[in-house]
């Protein structure tokens, strides 16, 4: 009889162990937040403990991905994360996570087949888009979602009105749009660094053996610093981003 009672109750305490392991949408809300107030490391810290205790808990799967600096590695766990886990509160989230990585990167078909995924397996999520995306590279995206002061009128030059900046310290980069015309991406390089308050800047790319022209703010010496203000982007002005090594 003792020893029945001892296994009832080891069971008991390895579920209770189980279940404190698991990890709550609130836990997952604030360790975002403290990821966009600088405290990526902390996170990122946490979150290796959980893999080891909970490899399967889609909201440690969500927090990993996020967490995680190379975007190849990145779309991959949000991938399966949606694959495995197609109702999870965080299933959307990822898929739109997946949505903007094609999309920054220029694979705009690719990005059309998420994004119609998202709008019919998630049709109440706060990212589906009733729109039809671009799938062509002739067609832009909206840069930047919130209002922007009109960009000052200057002469016509035969060089773009916004220059590169010289170099400055620091490898990685917040993209924030890719064009196909070089005009184009420079009249919003302008908008956002008018809105923003800080210079813009163009660089070129390569996209299914075509040239584009990517948007993004650089000077940043990790990626840590460069999710900081990607995530400022968002919770400010509701724009899409995405970290790139240049």
């Amino acid at each position: 009889m003792n020893s029945r009672i001892a296994v009832i109750v080891v069971g008991i305490l390895c579920m209770a162990d189980i279940l404190a392991a698991q990890v709550s949408d609130q836990d997952v809300r604030r360790r975002l937040d403290l990821i966009h107030s600088g405290q990526l490391d902390r996170v990122r810290s946490e979150v290796n403990g959980w893999m080891n205790q909970s490899p399967n808990d889609p909201a440690v799967l969500y927090l990993d991905a996020y967490v995680t600096a190379n975007g190849d590695q990145a779309v991959k766990k949000y991938q399966t994360l949606v694959d495995k886990y197609p109702q999870n509160e965080w299933a959307d989230d990822a898929l739109y996570k997946v949505y903007q990585y094609y999309y920054a990167v220029g694979l705009y078909k690719t990005a059309d087949v998420k994004m119609n995924q998202l709008n019919q397996q998630y049709p109440n999520s706060i990212f589906a888009q009733n729109e039809a995306k671009p799938s062509e590279i002739g067609i832009e995206k909206p840069a930047i979602s919130a209002p922007v002061r009109p960009a000052p009128v200057v002469e016509e030059k035969s060089e773009p009105a916004a220059a590169e900046p010289a170099a400055v310290s620091g490898d990685f980069v917040v993209q924030v749009g890719v064009y196909s015309q070089e005009s184009k991406a420079y009249e919003q390089a302008q908008n956002f660094s008018s809105s923003i308050g800080r210079q813009a800047i163009v660089f070129t790319k390569q996209s299914g053996g075509k040239t584009v022209y990517a948007v993004a703010f650089n000077g940043f010496e990790d990626d840590r610093t460069a999710k900081v203000f990607g995530g400022e982007l968002k919770a400010k002005f509701n724009i899409d981003w995405f970290v790139v090594k240049r």
